[in-house]
C-alpha cells in the first residue's frame, strides 16, 4: 500500500523542512520508482523512509537501506517477504539496493547505507561488484569495507566489465513470431540478466491495472544461494514504486528453453501469492554466439 502522511513524516522526522519537502514531493509522485537525487550529508538520515518501503509479514523486522551510485543518484531500498512461501522467496534490503540501482542503468555502487549490520548472505552477494577495493558500507555509525566484514570470502573477485552492474549483454531473440511489446521488455530483460555461473538468462516482465510496468532480470551469486530470479527483481521494482499496491494483471518470463535454472515453477510460486494473474511464457534462443559474454 502507499505510504501514509504519518508515514511520511516519522520517516522524514530527522531531515531539513527543505529536504523533508522535496523528499516528500519525490515519493508521493505518480512517477517515483525508488530514485533520489543525492544528498549525500542525509544518506544515512534516509533510512527510516527506505524502511518504510519494506513488507516483513514473516520475520516482522524491517530493514532500509539507501545506495549511493556514481551517477549521483541515490536509491531507497528495503526487504521484501512472501507469506505462505520458504524463507528463500525474502529479498534482502542490501540485495534490494543493488537491485534497485541495476535496474536504474547506474554502474557501479560507491557507497551502501543499510540501518542493520549485513548478514553472511549479503555480504556473499555484494562480491559481485566489481568495485570492492572502493564500496564502503555504512551500518550503525560505522564504515566498512566487505573485506573487512567477508575475509576469507568464497569465489574470485569480479573484474571492472564484468561484474553486477556493469557486464556486457547477451544477444537474444523470441523463438515464436507473435512477440508484442511486453514480451519484447521480458526479453530485453533476459538479454541484460547477471548469469555467469549457470548461463541461464531471465527476464520479467509485471503489468499493473494502473497501466505502468515493471522488469526484472535474473541475478547470479558465486555462491548460488543469494542469487535472485528475475521475478523477485520485479516485484522488488514494483515494491519501490508508486504502483506498489495497484493490482498485478499480466506476468511474463522470457527464459531459454534450454536453460539450466529454469526458475519458472518458483515464478509461479510466488507470483500467486501476490495476484492471480498466470505466467506467459516467452521462450528464446541465443544468436551468433553471444551467450557466454558475461564471462
Amino acid at each position: 500500500m502507499a505510504l501514509t502522511n504519518r508515514q511520511l513524516d516519522s520517516a522524514l522526522a530527522g531531515l531539513s523542512s527543505a529536504t523533508a519537502a522535496a523528499v516528500r514531493s519525490t515519493v508521493t509522485s505518480a512517477t517515483f520508482s525508488g530514485q533520489l537525487d543525492a544528498i549525500l550529508k542525509e544518506a544515512e538520515t534516509l533510512l527510516p523512509l527506505a524502511a518504510s518501503f519494506s513488507i516483513h509479514p514473516v520475520s516482522e523486522f524491517a530493514v532500509g537501506a539507501v545506495a549511493l551510485g556514481q551517477s549521483g543518484q541515490m536509491y531507497l531500498c528495503a526487504n521484501l517477504e512472501f507469506q505462505g512461501l520458504p524463507l528463500n522467496a525474502t529479498l534482502h534490503a542490501e540485495q534490494s539496493a543493488l537491485l534497485n540501482a541495476w535496474m536504474h542503468d547506474e554502474k557501479a555502487v560507491q557507497a551502501l547505507y543499510v540501518s542493520e549490520t549485513p548478514c553472511g548472505h549479503c555480504r556473499q552477494f555484494l562480491r559481485e561488484l566489481p568495485n570492492l577495493d572502493t564500496l564502503k558500507i555504512h551500518t550503525q555509525g560505522q564504515s566498512h569495507s566487505l573485506d573487512e566484514l567477508l575475509p576469507h570470502a568464497f569465489g574470485e573477485a569480479r573484474v571492472k566489465g564484468h561484474g553486477l552492474l556493469d557486464s556486457r549483454s547477451i544477444n537474444l531473440g523470441a523463438v515464436h513470431p507473435e512477440t508484442d511489446t511486453l514480451m519484447q521488455h521480458a526479453i530485453n530483460a533476459a538479454q541484460r540478466s547477471y548469469v555467469p555461473y549457470s548461463h541461464s538468462p531471465e527476464g520479467f516482465v509485471l503489468e499493473c491495472a494502473d497501466g505502468h510496468f515493471f522488469c526484472g532480470r535474473a541475478v547470479e551469486s558465486a555462491a548460488f544461494n543469494p542469487s535472485v530470479p528475475g521475478v523477485l527483481v520485479a516485484l522488488n521494482q514494483r515494491n519501490l514504486s508508486a504502483s506498489r499496491s495497484a493490482t498485478i494483471t499480466r506476468a511474463i518470463q522470457a527464459m531459454l528453453p534450454s536453460a539450466i535454472s529454469p526458475r519458472l515453477d518458483f515464478a509461479r510460486a510466488l507470483i500467486r501469492s501476490v495476484s492471480e494473474a498466470p505466467i506467459e511464457v516467452v521462450q528464446m534462443e541465443p544468436r551468433e554466439g553471444h551467450l557466454r559474454l558475461n564471462h
